[in-house]
Parts: structure tokens; sequence; C-alpha cells
């Protein structure tokens, strides 16, 4: 599996504290079936306290660290970008995968028009990953299938299919799997003690709901 979403980097946001934490998580991980991760730190966000410079430095010693250890995983750089309409993002700094993914996030409170803001980014080269979607409740389901016809992909936490995440309503994870509009699976990991990785877990739960094959999609969709 591919896990896409994740806040393993150390010290530099809400995620891991510190390079063991990130070691025990990637364990966590790797024991769950997953062998590719992308570290996605938030940026433009108040709980960024790094800046790209440093997120490389750090990625560079956490991956000497995992090898260092015998840990067959692949590591991949990118971000979780906080759209801010007064920020000229340097998406650039931030794709990854074949196809200049980038992972977007919104604000949960303010209402904003995501639906126009994919097309526009999208219409820049960019294949735009919408984080997260199932946490905006201001959007209808209508206008999640808007967002889905600009080409954005969308992601939805396995904490949330797993009912974990008390701001996500159960009956909008039904509509989402009954309309077939998500895209991915992603474990969006903090920590070990409230927000571990849980991909396998949000896996075994959706067999009820998907054959094998699309499935295992949600789970390794984006090419590395």
């Amino acid at each position: 599996m591919i896990d896409i979403h994740t806040h393993i980097l150390h010290d530099v946001d809400d995620g891991a504290k510190d390079i063991e934490t990130a070691l025990k998580l990637i364990e966590i991980e790797v024991n769950q079936g997953v062998n590719k991760i992308v570290l996605t730190p938030h940026v433009q966000s108040r709980v960024t306290r790094a800046n790209l410079s440093e997120h490389h430095e750090k990625f560079e010693v956490l991956k000497n660290f995992v090898k260092s250890k015998n840990i067959n995983v692949d590591l991949y750089l990118a971000a979780e970008i906080l759209y801010q309409a007064h920020i000229d993002t340097k998406f650039d700094d931030y794709t990854f995968g074949k196809e200049k993914y980038i992972l977007i996030e919104f604000s949960t409170r303010a209402k904003t028009p995501i639906e126009e803001i994919c097309f526009d980014i999208m219409h820049l080269g960019y294949q735009v990953i919408v984080a997260h979607v199932e946490r905006y409740q201001y959007l209808s389901i209508d206008d999640i299938f808007k967002i889905k016809q600009t080409g954005a992909l969308l992601q939805v936490n396995a904490s949330s299919i797993l009912n974990l995440d008390q701001h996500v309503s159960k009956k909008t994870i039904k509509q989402l799997i009954k309309f077939n509009l998500i895209d991915i699976i992603a474990s969006d990991t903090h920590n070990i003690e409230k927000r571990p990785p849980n991909l396998l877990e949000a896996k075994t739960y959706l067999k009820k709901y998907y054959k094998d094959d699309e499935l295992d999609l949600l789970f390794n969709r984006i090419q590395l």
C-alpha cells in the first residue's frame, strides 16, 4: 500500500515530535503492509514550524536513519498545503509522483470555493489531491461531485472511514462510498497515541463495500 498523507517528518509541525517517533510510525506503517510513504508536513498553516530547506534537511536525515535500520520502505517528500488566497504558493516546491500531484487542504470553518480553486490549479498543470474532503462540513454531496468533475482527486482519512473522527459525520462517509466518490484513502497520521497509522484496518473495513481491484486502487492509485 501507499500512504500519501502523513505527518511523519519529525519536528516540523504538529506531527512526529522527534526522529524516534517518526521511526516508530514508519515501522507501524510497514507492519501494516505499506511500502511507500509520502511525507506531507503542513505548510502555510498555523502549525508549520519549519521552512522548505529544513524539510529537505530532516528528510535526508530520516532517510538515512531508516536505511541504517534496514527498513524496507520508500520515502518521498511533499507537503500538505493549506490554501491561502493571499499567498502566491510555489507549487513546484511541493509536487510528488509522476503526475505532479499536490496535496491541498482547505479551511474547515470558512466556506471556501474549493471547486473553483481546484479548477484553476489543475489548469496550471498540477494534479490536485483534496486532503480529507470529508472534513469540510460546508460541502454538500453535490459540491463534492462538482469538485471531482474538475479532475481533482478526493482523499479521505482512514480514521474517518473507521468513524474515529468526531468532526466527520457517518452519513458523509456513507454517501462518499455509495456514490463512489473516494479516490484515495490515506492515514493522515500525526502520532502514535491519538492519530496512529491505520490503513490496514480501514482496508479491512471497506472489503464489504468494494470489489478487490477497486479496493486495491484506493490504496495504490498514486504513481510515484
